[in-house]
């Protein structure tokens, strides 16, 4: 008697895996298609206003009024700590509370000709050196005097 299930090849290949590859795809595909790849929450609103030059694409339109830039460049002092401020209406000040003073007086002369103070931004321009802490004390003197625009320009900008 012969037993022909000694000779007969066997393929232990595993499990079929045809119908997970199916499945997977699927999923994959539904996801590419239900994902957004390009969405405007990726990006914060900011409130600095539309400048005539830099690299921003946007336009104002005939009707947008350009915000009013205040200039303040920030420079290193002698004191560790310190700056020294100088800039458009601004003479150069070391004192964050001069600053303050100046910066009121500016927005005054500026709501006296008839800008508003929606209309005006202080754009601060610190210098490499200058310390963080220095930084923090101008953009507070610009808060304090009740600017509602407050930017950073690059060292290099004006």
């Amino acid at each position: 008697m012969k037993i022909g299930g000694a000779k007969k090849i066997h393929y232990d290949s595993g499990p079929n895996m045809t119908p997970l590859v199916d499945v997977v795809m699927v999923i994959l595909i539904f996801l590419m298609l239900a994902g957004s790849f390009a969405s405007s929450t990726r990006f914060l609103l900011s409130k600095q206003g539309i400048h005539q030059k830099g690299q921003s694409p946007v336009k104002p339109s005939k009707d947008q009024v350009i915000d009013t830039p205040v200039e303040i460049h920030l420079s290193p002092s002698g004191d560790p700590s310190g700056f020294v401020a100088r800039g458009t209406g601004i003479a150069n000040t070391s004192d964050a509370d001069q600053l303050k003073g100046q910066l009121i007086t500016l927005r005054e002369k500026f709501n006296n000709s008839g800008t508003p103070t929606e209309k005006l931004e202080v754009v601060l321009y610190p210098a490499p050196k200058v310390k963080y802490q220095a930084v923090l004390a101008a953009y507070q003197a610009a808060l304090q005097a009740d600017f509602t625009k407050v930017a950073f320009g690059a060292t290099g900008s004006k």
